[in-house]
């Protein structure tokens, strides 16, 4: 069974960054252009509690957007920032202020099943930066991913926990396959922007049909290497990706396994005649204990990409 392919067609995109609107230095504007001018198809401007406009040219696609957080860290109290995209209308939460400390904070899944209402999608933002409990993402449904790499909770902007993987290798050995993006999360624009972006599988660059892949899990994350395909039959997952990869893990419930870690010796970027890229093939047979499958592929200059955790009793093989 083919679990990630290309159906339609690849689109980059950054679903979570701050304007002047909140707490980011650029105007929307400027903001849109930065990543435009980077080769990216579509942003997502998710200012704080605020829901933005959305917008859409020939080649390029603004989503609605906004971050809302609930929760307090100097109490025992579960912290949740929650990004939503693609809200018809603006959610009505009602926040507690300094005026007013008495109001409880909003419950997260009240965030949740409110950003869903409004026709919109859920993603749970820098589960390592906001310093989560993995059990805490049990109580949780309706997200369609979380974020598996924010560019911003890293060095030097914050310390480093940037990288929520180890959230997603906990989750899914509890049965819980969470979907993984990466972001940048920019504020400052001062290096963290247009670094770690999400591929997105869908027909068109269009709002609904972008929304649609997000649901539906049709998604990878990265930093710069490609995933083209992976498959998961008869008790074997191939994985081909861009040429650009040196090493693939293949990470599971299953802590041990050379056969689990596989690099590659020779680089080769060119073209073949036909036009196509030269691609990269790595392959790994699920051991009779493993309950879940992901991947990540490291490039040479460090960089990564990450899929999302795939059930293996799911597969039919």
């Amino acid at each position: 069974m083919r679990v990630l392919e290309n159906r339609g067609h690849w689109y980059k995109g950054n679903l979570h960054m701050h304007t002047t609107i909140s707490d980011g230095i650029l105007e929307p504007e400027e903001a849109v252009e930065r990543y435009r001018n980077a080769g990216y198809d579509f942003v997502a401007l998710t200012d704080h509690r605020i829901e933005n406009p959305s917008w859409q040219d020939e080649n390029f696609l603004v989503m609605t957007g906004a971050e809302y957080d609930t929760g307090d860290p100097a109490s025992s109290m579960p912290v949740y920032h929650i990004i939503g995209i693609g809200m018809e209308v603006p959610l009505e939460l009602r926040y507690r202020s300094s005026y007013d400390t008495r109001r409880p904070w909003p419950p997260a899944q009240d965030i949740i099943n409110a950003i869903r209402a409004a026709g919109g999608v859920a993603i749970l933002a820098h589960p390592a930066w906001s310093v989560m409990m993995p059990e805490e993402m049990f109580h949780l449904h309706g997200f369609a991913a979380a974020e598996i790499y924010n560019t911003y909770s890293g060095i030097p902007w914050n310390p480093d926990r940037a990288d929520s993987s180890r959230y997603f290798d906990i989750w899914a050995k509890g049965g819980k396959m969470v979907n993984a993006v990466a972001v940048d999360d920019a504020h400052e624009y001062r290096g963290e922007e247009c670094r770690s972006f999400t591929m997105v599988n869908a027909p068109a660059l269009t709002k609904g049909d972008i929304l649609e892949a997000l649901r539906a899990g049709d998604f990878y994350a990265s930093q710069g290497p490609k995933f083209y395909s992976i498959d998961i039959e008869d008790g074997v997952v191939t994985v081909e990706c861009s040429r650009d990869v040196e090493t693939v893990l293949f990470l599971s419930n299953s802590p041990w396994g050379r056969k689990n870690v596989q690099r590659f010796r020779n680089e080769d970027n060119s073209i073949l005649p036909d036009g196509k890229r030269r691609t990269r093939t790595a392959t790994y047979r699920i051991g009779r204990q493993e309950r879940y499958v992901r991947i990540e592929l490291v490039g040479r200059n460090g960089a990564k990409a990450w899929s999302s955790p795939y059930r293996i009793e799911d597969q039919k093989y």
